[in-house]
C-alpha cells in the first residue's frame, strides 16, 4: 500500500492480533527498529484517529475501541497480510467515488488505485439515479485502472466482478446473495448494492475503467428514506447484527482485486459460467423489460456468451437485452 505509514499499521496489527491481550512496548520497538517514545507518539497519533488503548507497566498495550466509522488505519491494518500493493485513497466525504477517481485518472494519478469514502453528497447509479449514501453505514468505493484491454472484453466484466464480490459474501456471511441483472446485489428480492461501470475507450482499446460499488452494509431499516424502505435492505439486517465496516472493506478490496486481475489474465469464462446459475435471481422468473424496441415480458432465460440477459417471450420467442431496467412481474 504506497503512502502509507507501515510502521504505525504494523503495531496497529498486532494490537488488534492479540484481541484482548497486552503486546509489550520492548517487542514492538526491537521488531520495527524504533524507539520507545517512537511508539508511543504512533498510537497517539492513532489516538486522534478514534482509537483507545490501556497501558500496564511490565504488560504493554491493548487495544480498548476501534472506530466503528471508516478508518483508512484500520482497513489498512486488516489488508498488512494481503498481496495488494495499490494505492488507496481514503475521504471523509465526496461527491461520488466514481467521479473521484475519473478526476484523478485525468490528472495521471498512478493506476489501479481505489477511492474510498465514508459519504457520498451526489452518489450515481445506473442512469444517473442517485445513490442513496449517508455517512459511516455503508461502503462507497471505486476501483480505477488502465487496463487496455478490447472492448469486447467489457461485455462480462460487471457481472464478473459482482460475481466474485457476491460469492465472497456468501463465503463470509453464510447469506443467499445474487445478482440481478445488469449490476445489482440481492438479497430476499431487496437491493442489497449497485455496481456502476464506467469506462474511456480510445480507438480500440479501453483505455480508463472505474468500478464502482454501492454496499448496505450496517442501515437499519427505520433509517432508510421512506422511498427505500420496501426495495432496500444492509448486511446487518439478515446477519443479524452490526459489521465491522473497516474489516469488511479490506476483504472487499481484495476481493475486488482478485477478480480484476483475474479479468485482466482473460480466464474468467468457465468461472463464470460456474457462478453464474447460482447466482442469478431472475432465472425461471417472469419479468418485465424496456429494450431498444420496446417493451419485454417473459421469462428470465439466463445469459448469452456476450452476457446479455435472454427473455422467452409467452409466444415463445427468445429475446436478447444488452441492457435496460428489469423488473420482476407482479400479478
Amino acid at each position: 500500500m504506497p503512502g502509507s505509514d507501515r510502521k504505525t499499521i504494523t503495531i496497529l496489527k498486532a494490537l488488534l492480533e492479540a484481541e484482548d491481550g497486552f503486546v509489550s512496548g520492548n517487542r514492538l520497538a526491537n521488531e520495527l527498529g524504533l524507539s520507545r517514545v517512537s511508539i508511543w507518539s504512533r498510537m497517539e497519533k492513532l489516538r486522534d484517529q478514534g482509537f483507545e488503548f490501556e497501558a500496564v507497566t511490565r504488560k504493554g498495550y491493548r487495544i480498548v475501541k476501534k472506530p466503528e466509522a471508516l478508518s483508512s488505519w484500520l482497513t489498512r491494518a486488516y489488508l498488512e497480510d494481503s498481496t495488494i500493493d495499490y494505492e488507496l485513497v481514503f475521504l471523509s466525504s465526496i461527491d461520488s467515488t466514481n467521479d473521484h477517481a475519473t478526476r484523478l485518472l485525468a490528472n495521471d494519478f498512478e493506476a489501479p488505485f481505489f477511492v474510498i469514502a465514508n459519504e457520498q453528497t451526489l452518489g450515481r447509479g445506473r442512469m444517473g439515479r442517485q445513490w442513496y449514501s449517508p455517512p459511516s453505514y455503508n461502503l462507497y468505493l471505486s476501483f480505477a485502472s488502465t487496463p487496455n484491454v478490447r472492448p469486447d472484453r467489457m461485455q462480462l466484466f460487471t457481472l464478473w466482478m459482482g460475481a466474485c464480490i457476491a460469492q465472497h459474501l456468501r463465503n463470509r456471511l453464510n447469506l443467499d446473495i445474487g445478482i440481478k441483472w445488469p449490476n445489482d446485489l440481492y438479497f430476499d428480492q431487496k437491493k442489497l448494492a449497485g455496481m456502476l461501470t464506467e469506462a474511456r475507450v480510445d480507438a480500440d482499446s479501453i483505455r480508463e475503467l472505474v468500478f464502482g460499488l454501492g454496499l448496505n452494509v450496517n442501515q437499519v431499516q427505520d433509517d432508510w428514506p421512506a422511498d427505500l424502505k420496501q426495495s432496500a435492505i444492509s448486511l446487518r439486517e439478515p446477519y443479524g447484527r452490526k459489521l465491522d465496516l473497516n474489516r469488511m472493506a479490506a476483504q472487499l478490496i481484495s476481493a475486488i482485486s482478485t477478480g480484476y486481475e483475474t479479468f485482466i489474465s482473460d480466464n474468467i469464462r468457465n468461472d463464470f459460467e460456474d457462478l453464474w446459475p447460482q447466482l442469478d435471481v431472475l432465472q425461471g422468473q417472469f419479468i418485465e423489460a424496456e429494450s431498444r424496441d420496446g417493451p419485454v415480458e417473459g421469462i428470465a432465460s439466463g445469459l448469452d456468451n456476450h452476457g446479455s440477459l435472454i427473455v422467452k417471450t409467452n409466444k415463445g420467442k427468445l429475446v436478447t437485452l444488452n441492457s435496460g431496467e428489469v423488473h420482476l412481474k407482479r400479478f
